[in-house]
C-alpha cells in the first residue's frame, strides 16, 4: 500500500496531507507534527500573533488522516523509515514518499550564542517568547534584521515594550525602497518604534559583565536595549543538510528540483528553507526564491500533492511574493527586484510613484515600483508599501503575479481591465511604456545629482503650489504651478534644454510630460517618486 508521510507544523503540509488524501483514498497518509508547547505559553501576544503555525489540533478529527504528535524524530533514508518519538513511546513508520517542511532558522554570532537576553527569529514555538518576555520584564527591545523583523515589531507594541529596529541589509526590497518602508514603519508607529539602519559595515555586539548583550554596533551606530532579536537572514539549519545528496544553494537554502526533490530518493523537501523554482520570464535562469509566505507554501503543497501521486502537474514556478507588516505598514515584493533583475541577466527599467486610486471611497496612499525587462518590456516584478488602509495595493500584488505567470508585457498590462489596485498598475504600465519607447525618461535623485556634477545642464520644472515650494525645493529649481502651466509654458520653458519634471509625486509630471510630448518636446525626464521621495537637503525660500 502507497504510505506518504508528511511532516510539518504550518498549514501548508495539513493542506497537502487532506489534498493526497482526497485525491488518493486508498493511499495511508500520515501527519507528523511537533507537540505543541504548553498551554500558558499560547495565551500570550506572541502565543497569539501566528494561529497558523501548529494545526495538530485542527485535523485530529480528520480519521482518514493519521495525525502523530511526536517530540522527536530519526530519519532512516535507507530503509524509508521514519522513527517518531511520541507519548505513546517511539514508533517506526516507514513510507513510499516523503514529504517534509523545513523552516528556515537564524544563525547567532558566535559572540553572543551565550547570551540569555538575546533569542533568535523566526522561532516555531513562538509562544515560548512570552514566557522568555515575562522573566524578563523589558522596557525596550532591539530588533535586528530586515524584512522578517518586521513581524516582530507589533507584538512588542502590544506588549508594551518600546522598539528599536536595528534594519540590516534585505534582498526582499531594493535599497531606496527600504528607505520608504523605515519612513512608513516610523509613522505609523507614532514615535513608538525607532528605525536605525545598520549597513554600512559589519554589526559588533557589545557584550556587560554577564555576557549579555548590552549593545548593537555599526560604525558610528549604537542602539542598546533590555532584550534582543536576531532576525537577520535566516538560513537552513536542519541536519538534514548534512544528508549526502542534500545540497545548499548559495544563499544557504536547500537546493531542490523543479519537482521538490532533494537528492534522496522519494524525499520532497518544501518550506521557508528550501530554494523553490523561480518563475522563468522570457527564458532566463532567474535565482531561486526562498519562500516565506503561508500562500506560497500552501501552493508548493498543491504541487508536492500531485507529485507524490505521480499525476500529471504544470507548475511554471514561483512568483516570489512576500508580505510584511508592521506598525501600520503594509508592504510586498513580487517577482525581481531591480537589483536583483541585473543579477539575473536583465536590463531593467522601471517606474516609482506615490499612487493613490480615487475612486469608489478608496483614498490611501502607497508606493508602488514596476520593473520590466528593457528588450522586451517583459514585466519583472513589482513592490508597494503603503498604510493598513490601502488594502487595494494587495490587489497590486496579485495583478503582477498574473503578469509574471503569463510573460506579459508593460504594453499590454497597461490594457487589461482592472480595479481598484490594479488600476496603479495599469497607470505603472503605462507609464513604463512611455518609457521605452523613449517619449520619456525617469530620472532617480542620485542620478540627477551625479548628472549635475559631471557638467550636465538640466531644466528642473516644479509644478508645486508656492507654499510648498517656499517650504523646501530642490537647488536652481524653477517654479511654474501646475495650474498656470500652459499661460508660462512659451515664454518661461527653454525649449532645446532636457527638462526635468518635478511635483509632490510622479503622477502629475508624466501626464505633463505627455501632454509636452504631443508638442514635440524631447528629452523630458520625470523624477522618480516626485519631490516626497527625495531624500536631500532642499532649498528653503
Amino acid at each position: 500500500m502507497e504510505r506518504i508521510v508528511i511532516i510539518s507544523s504550518g498549514l501548508a503540509g495539513a493542506k497537502t496531507a487532506a489534498r493526497i488524501k482526497r485525491q488518493a483514498p486508498s493511499a495511508e497518509v500520515n501527519l507528523l507534527v511537533p507537540i505543541e508547547v504548553e498551554e500558558g505559553s499560547k495565551e500570550g501576544i506572541f502565543g497569539k500573533c501566528n494561529p497558523m503555525a501548529h494545526v495538530s489540533s485542527v485535523l485530529l478529527d480528520a480519521k482518514q488522516i493519521s495525525v502523530l504528535p511526536m517530540a522527536s524524530m530519526e530519519l532512516d533514508f535507507e530503509n524509508k523509515t521514519v522513527h517518531a518519538s511520541s507519548p505513546q513511546g517511539c514508533i517506526p513508520i516507514r513510507y513510499t514518499k516523503l514529504i517534509m517542511e523545513i523552516d528556515a532558522a537564524p544563525r547567532l554570532p558566535r559572540a553572543i550564542r551565550g547570551a540569555q537576553n538575546v533569542i533568535p527569529w523566526p522561532l516555531e514555538q513562538a509562544g515560548l517568547v512570552d514566557e522568555w518576555l515575562e522573566s524578563y520584564d523589558p522596557k525596550t527591545a532591539v530588533v535586528y534584521g530586515g524584512a522578517h523583523a518586521m513581524s516582530l515589531i507589533d507584538p512588542l507594541l502590544k506588549a508594551g515594550v518600546s522598539v528599536t529596529w536595528a534594519r540590516s541589509e534585505c534582498s526582499e526590497f531594493d535599497p531606496e525602497f527600504w528607505h520608504i518602508v523605515s519612513n512608513k514603519v516610523e509613522a505609523g508607529a507614532e514615535g513608538k518604534v525607532r528605525v536605525v539602519p545598520m549597513t554600512e559595515t559589519a554589526v559588533m555586539p557589545e557584550l556587560n559583565a554577564e555576557g549579555d548583550v548590552r549593545a548593537l554596533a555599526c560604525g558610528s551606530e549604537v542602539v542598546e536595549g533590555d532584550v534582543f532579536f536576531w532576525a537577520d537572514t535566516p538560513r537552513a539549519v536542519h541536519p538534514i543538510v548534512a544528508e549526502q545528496g542534500v545540497d545548499l544553494d548559495p544563499s544557504g537554502f536547500i537546493a531542490v528540483n523543479e519537482d521538490f526533490s532533494c537528492g534522496l530518493e522519494d524525499v520532497y523537501l518544501f518550506g521557508s528553507a528550501v530554494a523553490a523554482k523561480r518563475a522563468e520570464v522570457t527564458g532566463k535562469s532567474n535565482a531561486p526564491f526562498e519562500a516565506s509566505s503561508v500562500g506560497s507554501l500552501i501552493t508548493h503543497g498543491r504541487v508536492l500533492s500531485s507529485v507524490a501521486l505521480e499525476q500529471p502537474v504544470t507548475w511554471n514556478g514561483s512568483c516570489a511574493s512576500s508580505r510584511y507588516q508592521a506598525a501600520d505598514c503594509a508592504a510586498f515584493r513580487t517577482g525581481l527586484t531591480q537589483k536583483e533583475a541585473v543579477e539575473a541577466g536583465y536590463e531593467p527599467e522601471f517606474v516609482i510613484f506615490n499612487a493613490t486610486p480615487v475612486l469608489a471611497g478608496i483614498n490611501a496612499k502607497a508606493v508602488v515600483k514596476l520593473v520590466c525587462d528593457k528588450a522586451s518590456g517583459i514585466v519583472l516584478g513589482a513592490q508597494a508599501c503603503g498604510a493598513l488602509d490601502a488594502g487595494w495595493i494587495d490587489g497590486v500584488a496579485a495583478g503582477t503575479a498574473v503578469a509574471l505567470a503569463s510573460n506579459m508585457t508593460v504594453q499590454t498590462l497597461s490594457c487589461v481591465d482592472m480595479v481598484a489596485g490594479g488600476m496603479m498598475l495599469n497607470k505603472a504600465a503605462s507609464m513604463l511604456s512611455n518609457k521605452l519607447e523613449e517619449r520619456i525618461f525617469g530620472i532617480t535623485p542620485d542620478e540627477l545629482i551625479a548628472s549635475r556634477e559631471a557638467g550636465a545642464k538640466f531644466f528642473v520644472l516644479d509644478l508645486r503650489d508656492q507654499i510648498a515650494w517656499r517650504a523646501g525645493h530642490i537647488e536652481d529649481a524653477y517654479n511654474i504651478p501646475f495650474t498656470q502651466l500652459k499661460k508660462r509654458l512659451q515664454d518661461e520653458v527653454p525649449r532645446f534644454t532636457p527638462l526635468v519634471i518635478v511635483s509632490h509625486d510622479s503622477d502629475i509630471p508624466y501626464s505633463i510630460a505627455c501632454y509636452l510630448y504631443g508638442l514635440g518636446a524631447t528629452s523630458l525626464y520625470v523624477l522618480d517618486g516626485g519631490m516626497e521621495l527625495w531624500p536631500y537637503d532642499l532649498v528653503a525660500g
